[in-house]
């Protein structure tokens, strides 16, 4: 079979035509691609969106039908609270937690602020610790712990009920709803309620007539006895001086005398002060030892 010739000037061009020779060049840039890829769609979408949201109208719709969303989800029954629970309060604190925290149940967990419930617990004067949890069933539980009063604090106006670090726990109408808690007084005695304790401590030989503590000039302790006796005490180691005031009485008897202060405000020299009728019966002898010493001397 012969072939058939085919002229130069009818044979197809293999090589590409020149834009597409440059759109071959240009698909093959890795910029290029991306944008026609991802940029381009992405600005589409971005352009649509835009215009969407450009009315209020729609804005509106959009919010209000996810605010309806979240609260149909939010009031779901396994959401809501419905029951409130307190534990390690007395009945008298438990009143005073439930007139004190916003709570108005049923209501759901998710509006509830567990950070700022605790802290307002912790406001509470005989609130020591406090944790806030939910339960399951819907039950939100309140542990607290309650301060326990180490100290009475009388005050010109009132008594207040501190605990061993000084924080107020109560306050009394009278003292005698203290009952046998000991006794401070002065201004400043209850940021010293540490020391105080340490000094009510090292005062039990005589605790049968210990009435309680003064801070004086908001620098240092009078101890209170019956009889209308005290004990002064230095500024720098009163627990010290207060121990050698214990010998001096085991040793002399000192506290049942006629005595009304005991100073050891000056370490090296303690000084007894007499009670009014002993010092009258002092000066007396004082008296007769010059006129007997006068007669024998005449």
């Amino acid at each position: 079979m012969r072939s058939v010739k085919v002229p130069a000037a009818e044979r197809a061009d293999p090589a590409p035509s020149k834009w597409r020779y440059r759109w071959e060049r240009l698909w093959l840039t890795p910029l290029f691609r991306s944008l026609i890829r991802t940029g381009i769609p992405s600005l589409a979408v971005v352009a649509v969106f835009t215009w969407y949201i450009n009315d209020d109208a729609r804005v509106a719709a959009i919010l209000d039908g996810w605010s309806a969303f979240v609260k149909e989800v939010q009031n779901r029954p396994e959401f809501v609270v419905s029951e409130l629970q307190v534990e390690g309060a007395s009945e008298e604190l438990r009143s005073d937690i439930e007139e004190a925290l916003p709570i108005d149940l049923p209501l759901s967990q998710f509006q509830l602020d567990i950070e700022n419930l605790r802290a307002l617990l912790l406001e509470l004067d005989p609130v020591e610790t406090a944790e806030v949890r939910i339960r399951t069933g819907g039950v939100l539980l309140l542990k607290v712990t309650e301060r326990d009063p180490a100290v009475a604090w009388r005050r010109p106006r009132a008594v207040e009920l501190l605990d061993a670090t000084g924080h107020r726990v109560a306050t009394l109408d009278d003292l005698s709803e203290a009952g046998s808690l000991p006794l401070i007084a002065g201004e400043g005695a209850d940021r010293q309620v540490p020391e105080a304790l340490a000094l009510i401590e090292a005062a039990a030989p005589i605790a049968d007539r210990l009435v309680g503590l003064t801070r004086v000039g908001n620098r240092r302790w009078d101890v209170i006895l019956t009889g209308d006796r005290r004990i002064a005490l230095p500024e720098e180691a009163p627990a010290a001086a207060l121990d050698r005031a214990l010998a001096m009485h085991a040793a002399k008897d000192v506290l049942n005398r006629d005595v009304t202060v005991v100073d050891l405000r000056l370490p090296h020299r303690p000084v007894l002060r007499l009670s009014e009728p002993a010092r009258t019966e002092l000066r007396q002898l004082r008296d007769l030892e010059r006129l007997s010493y006068a007669e024998r001397k005449e």
